[in-house]
């Protein structure tokens, strides 16, 4: 949306839009005198929206703002965290504890705190200087009062509130998570610091100083409060597991006495041989099923569609690869049972897990009708196979192209297109989002020119700007031309001249290389197929010039400190001038005046229209042909040197200067 508001008359009026799409607004198009607007604006915004690939941009808009707003330190004041709003949620932990206490609410509106920043709040709550008032005053209200940061405050932290205090806390909080659906992740790492606070004087101890834990005690909202394992161990039996596994892994979450539980379940069925635990006990292990092992797993009963599906909830945490696809397979080995869309959706973040056998057997239709998967994780390999079953289930055979609702289906798909579909988008219409784009497969972006890539992107094309630190948005750039970046006018940089070809990855240049001007080299420069200067072509010293190909074409003068070698033709329309050896196989002819300091050696035919001076030996084998005046100066080891043409030694020194002449030009 930024692209299409930037360049409206009322721009600066940032209350107009919503303040997510202001994350996105060049910054540099905000006015000096409007930037405290648009901050207090965008106080309001998401900023976890960012993606990893953006994440510097979050850098940049705090960098942005303490400009703006006079920020030198990290003690923020009442009205600058008041207009920092939400960006509150990026800053590092010495802001938050420097900064004035209201900051505080606002870290309320934070969906997530890092543990710098989690420590942080503690170190300004526990200074007293908060309306949350002394650590001796704090009460079970306290933590009601702080709200969603109890959820990421340490262990450290709940060591200010007695045993009883800290039970009722979590009852309300139970309570709160079952109407307002909070992150059970978060409800369980706060329960396990609360836990960790309370700790039982002897971590050893095995007594059960309130008895057996019974149907009665789990049904308590504060269980377990001790983080006692072996306490729990002793306490818990393999019959009240087996009785209340449901209940239990509701609300046991330390993995810790997680894998007591599974424990105890495998003791309840250790009767028959192998173990077989039944699928409705199955069904309810919720968290403790990421504690299993694979010798567990294969014990499980697994043949319901409901149980799978209960076994893959990503609300009980993540699944290694290895034992997601041990349950997958479990579910697949009962007759009947495939990967249909059902199964898909069920599966969806943990797809990738399986082998390509087993992906090769999703049907076009079943991928169609699921909804749209995650695939972030999957090996190349394993997305060329979804990709290929994809392009099955949403190709069309009545239309030559892809139309923009196929390609939205087959968008999650799009990191295992080949070349040729994602060139056949290019006047599709489609407007490829950058997130997409960056997850093509490097080759495949490496093969696209500037107008295929503003053809895919079409209105998002500017986002490529935000982009271009993306390696593989980096690596085209490079390699495109900077004439034809230019023309998208986002202003990207980096690209190659326009007057010199690709290199590969020697530095030389394969094909034609054309210079209209002069053309000078340090170093070696070397060229297969056609060179063609016009104006003036130089090599410094000490390098070699070396054209292997069909011809090598000066118009202007030529001038070589070293050695210069052809293999085809030389031809030169003006001066030739070499200090070193010049040796050419084929043909030579120059226009002009050529004069060789050092060695000529011609294999074919050497014909020069105007003057030719050689100082040092001149070889021809085949023809040699002069039009004008020749002059050979042969050095030999002890004689001095020997005029070879009749014109005399004033012709010598007059030929001598015309070439030194032509060299230093």
């Amino acid at each position: 949306m930024n692209f299409h508001i930037k360049n409206a008359s009322d721009v600066t009026l940032f209350s107009l839009y919503p303040p997510d799409v202001l994350l996105y607004y060049d910054y540099a198009l905000v006015p000096e005198f409007s930037c405290r607007s648009y901050f207090e604006q965008l106080a309001h915004a998401d900023f976890s929206l960012f993606s990893t690939a953006l994440s510097y941009k979050r850098d940049l808009l705090f960098t942005n703002a303490k400009s703006c707003l006079g920020i030198s330190n990290t003690s923020l004041t009442q009205d600058q965290v008041q207009v920092l709003g939400n960006m509150c949620c990026t800053l590092q932990g010495s802001y938050i504890q420097d900064s004035d206490p209201s900051i505080l609410e606002q870290l309320k509106n934070c969906p997530e705190l890092t543990v710098d920043q989690a420590n942080a709040v503690e170190t300004l709550l526990t200074s007293g200087n908060t309306s949350y008032g002394a650590v001796s005053t704090w009460t079970e209200q306290t933590l009601k009062d702080l709200g969603i940061l109890t959820r990421f405050l340490q262990s450290s932290f709940y060591s200010h509130f007695d045993k009883k205090t800290k039970r009722s806390f979590i009852k309300y909080c139970r309570k709160e998570l079952k109407i307002h659906k909070e992150s059970r992740s978060q409800w369980r790492e706060m329960k396990k610091q609360i836990r960790k606070s309370i700790r039982s004087r002897t971590r050893r101890d095995t007594s059960c100083p309130d008895g057996e834990i019974t149907h009665v005690t789990i049904s308590d909202e504060s269980f377990p409060t001790e983080d006692n394992l072996a306490q729990f161990n002793s306490c818990l039996s393999a019959t009240t597991v087996r009785d209340n596994l449901d209940s239990i892994t509701d609300k046991v979450d330390s993995e810790e006495h997680l894998r007591v539980v599974l424990n105890k379940l495998n003791e309840a069925y250790a009767g028959s041989s192998p173990i077989v635990i039944p699928e409705y006990q199955v069904r309810v292990l919720g968290p403790a099923s990421r504690e299993a092992t694979s010798q567990d797993i294969s014990q499980w009963t697994i043949t319901q569609l409901d149980t799978l599906a209960a076994l893959m909830n990503s609300a009980d945490g993540s699944w290694e690869a290895s034992l997601a696809k041990d349950v997958i397979n479990k579910y697949l080995t009962t007759a009947g049972n495939s990967l249909g869309s059902a199964e898909l959706n069920a599966i969806d973040g943990n797809l990738c897990s399986l082998d390509l056998d087993t992906l090769q057997t999703i049907s076009a239709d079943s991928l169609r009708d699921a909804e749209a998967l995650d695939v972030s994780s999957c090996s190349e390999e394993k997305e060329d196979v979804l990709f290929a079953i994809a392009s099955q289930g949403y190709s069309s055979s009545t239309r030559s192209a892809t139309s923009v609702s196929s390609y939205q289906l087959i968008a999650p798909y799009m990191g295992g297109a080949n070349e040729s579909y994602v060139k056949s988008l290019v006047s599709s219409d489609i407007n490829m989002n950058l997130p997409t784009f960056t997850q093509l497969k490097p080759d495949v972006i490496q093969s696209l020119s500037v107008s295929d890539v503003q053809g895919l992107l079409g209105s998002n094309t500017e986002g490529l700007k935000n982009y271009e630190n993306e390696t593989v948005v980096q690596t085209w750039i490079t390699t495109r031309f900077q004439s034809d970046l230019d023309m998208l006018n986002i202003g990207l940089t980096g690209g190659l001249k326009t007057t010199t070809s690709a290199p590969d990855n020697s530095g030389n240049t394969n094909g034609t290389a054309a210079t209209t001007g002069t053309a000078a080299t340090t170093g070696t420069a070397a060229t297969t197929g056609t060179a063609a200067t016009t104006g003036t072509a130089a090599t410094t010293t000490g390098s070699t010039a070396t054209t292997t190909g069909p011809t090598a074409t000066t118009s202007g003068s030529a001038t070589t400190a070293g050695s210069a070698a052809t293999t085809g033709s030389a031809t030169t329309t003006g001066s030739a001038a070499t200090t070193g050896s010049a040796a050419t196989t084929g043909s030579a002819a120059t226009t002009g005046s050529a004069a060789t300091t050092g060695s000529t050696t011609t294999t074919g035919s050497a014909a020069t229209t105007g003057s030719t001076t050689t100082t040092g030996s001149a070889a021809t084998t085949g023809s040699t042909t002069t039009t004008g005046s020749a002059a050979t100066t042969t050095a030999k080891p002890s004689s001095g040197v020997t005029l070879g043409a009749p014109s005399g030694l004033s012709l010598l020194l007059l030929l001598l200067f015309s070439t030194y002449q032509h060299i230093f030009t």
